[in-house]
Order: structure tokens, then C-alpha cells, then sequence
């Protein structure tokens, strides 16, 4: 996937979410260039595996979240620790889901994508989830087929169901363990547990 909508997708994905009233807009967008500097390799010719993988997308922003968390930071640092995960994560989801332009079989496919395991291993994944339809065109007694779901739809689709869906409740989760200075896990199930008995 391109550069810039690596930065406009997360972007309109934190304002779908209504992640800006709670985080200022600034900070959306800080995360947002944070999240184009995976694409560096691109543009200073190495390998595209050196950044796109998960040991940069999701394992530093996940040590970052860590270090917030237990120094007792101030709640920005760790509001925007998290944010930052969410941004890069939906790098690397996207470039996963985007590899496959077209074909038909559903399922992970390997040789092209991106190297999720890099420098461990330099095998390449993709998910391909296009579901073709044949279109019959009146005019034309020829055979149109377009795609009732790309791959890349449904990532976008899977990404807001399991990483945007869960942000709508991360600063209330926050907010709690602070105020009661308990444990973000334990924090966490208290919030759903109050959640679902309402």
C-alpha cells in the first residue's frame, strides 16, 4: 500500500473511532508521521522486510506501553504509547491484507506480502480474501468478473472490529487504574465487567 494512505487511513480510523475527544488532534497526526516512518525503506533503498515486520509494528510500541505503564508516567505518554501501537499495527495489518491484489483462492499465502517474522525468517505472508462474482453484461456476450470482497475490504473491515472497537474503551480503562492505582489488566476487567451488567 502507498505511503500517504498509510497516513490518512489511521487518521480517519482514529476520527471513525472517536479517538479525538480524548486525544488532541496534533497527537493523532504525530502518530500518524510516526507511522510513515515504517515506509523509510522505501525511500533509502533496503530491503522492504527491515521495518515492515512485527518486531517494529507491534513489539516496540507494545516495550514502549510497558515502560509507560510502569514508571507511572504521566497519562499522555501512555495514552499515546497506545495510540501508537494501534498506527503501526494498522501498517503492517494493511500492507498484509493488500499484497494479494487479485486471485481468488482464500487463505494465507506466501512468496509475496510482507516478512512478519523478519530478521528471524524472510518468508513473506499475505491474507487473500477476494471473493469474485461473475457479472454478465447485456450488451456484451462476455464473461465480467468483479469482487463482491477484496482482501483489502475485509482487512480494513477486520481491523476496525478488533483493534478500533476495543479503543472506544481504552482511555476509561486508563482512567481507572489511575484513580484506583490498580493494575491495567485488573483495571480492564473491572471496566467490562461493569460494562456488561449494564
Amino acid at each position: 500500500m502507498d505511503t500517504l494512505f498509510h497516513f490518512v487511513f489511521p487518521v480517519i480510523a482514529a476520527l471513525a473511532a472517536r479517538i479525538y475527544i480524548k486525544h488532541p488532534v496534533r497527537t493523532i497526526f504525530a502518530a500518524a508521521i510516526i507511522t510513515l516512518l515504517v515506509d523509510l525503506d522505501h525511500f533509502i533503498g533496503v530491503e522492504r522486510t527491515t521495518f515492515h515486520n512485527i518486531f517494529i509494528t507491534v513489539l516496540i510500541p507494545i516495550f514502549l506501553i510497558l515502560l509507560t505503564l510502569n514508571f507511572k508516567s504521566k497519562k499522555h505518554l501512555e495514552s499515546f504509547s497506545f495510540l501508537l501501537l494501534i498506527f503501526l499495527s494498522s501498517h503492517a495489518f494493511v500492507d498484509l491484507f493488500s499484497s494479494p491484489a487479485f486471485g481468488s483462492n482464500i487463505g494465507i499465502t506466501t512468496g509475496e506480502g510482507i516478512a512478519l517474522l523478519y530478521p528471524f525468517s524472510g518468508e513473506k505472508y499475505s491474507i487473500n480474501f477476494n471473493i469474485r462474482i461473475p457479472l454478465r453484461n447485456s450488451i456484451s456476450p462476455y464473461m465480467i468478473e468483479g469482487y463482491l470482497v477484496s482482501s483489502l475490504g475485509f482487512g480494513i473491515l477486520l481491523y476496525f472490529i478488533l483493534i478500533l472497537v476495543p479503543c472506544l474503551f481504552l482511555d476509561n480503562i486508563i482512567e481507572i487504574s489511575e484513580r484506583k492505582h490498580e493494575k491495567f489488566i485488573k483495571s480492564a476487567k473491572e471496566f467490562f465487567t461493569r460494562l456488561s451488567r449494564d
